[in-house]
């Protein structure tokens, strides 16, 4: 193999691995700056009825540039970058999150995801754009 072949082989390395993301843990995940918390009364104080979901972006190279924004019910929630996390505190009930990126250097994408959520219930959501571009809303908890 001649080193200009290897110097390619080596560079495809390098960029795969870049594009892969790794999961952050709640304790691990900074917090959302509060000018990207569209919708601070879910973020509020919690009572022995209310529900928490949870939501951690990924860290990672790949969709760094991305613009992430998470709906409630269809009301714009809050925006989220890579490494960080954010918990809402909800009232029991039906609800949708949708997902979707788009601004910044990212396609315009989204997915969405279902639940009924019982009082004192927890739920966690990963966020993550794999290198197949397929942008994901995964429930890990």
């Amino acid at each position: 193999m001649k080193l200009r072949d290897l110097g390619g082989v080596v560079l495809a390395v390098l960029l795969l691995a870049g594009c892969s993301t790794s999961p952050v843990t709640e304790g691990q995940a900074k917090a959302i700056s509060s000018d990207r918390v569209y919708a601070p009364d879910l973020v509020g104080r919690a009572d022995s009825e209310s529900a928490k979901a949870t939501f951690l972006r990924d860290e990672g190279y790949f969709g760094s540039g991305c613009s992430h924004v998470i709906y409630v019910n269809n009301r714009k929630a809050f925006a989220i970058r890579q490494g960080e996390g954010v918990s809402l505190r909800l009232q029991p009930g039906e609800y949708s999150f949708r997902l979707e990126t788009g601004a910044g250097m990212c396609p315009n994408i989204a997915t969405s995801q279902d639940i009924t959520l019982k009082p004192g219930s927890a739920v966690t959501y990963r966020i993550l754009l794999p290198s197949d571009g397929n942008l994901r809303l995964t429930r890990i908890q």
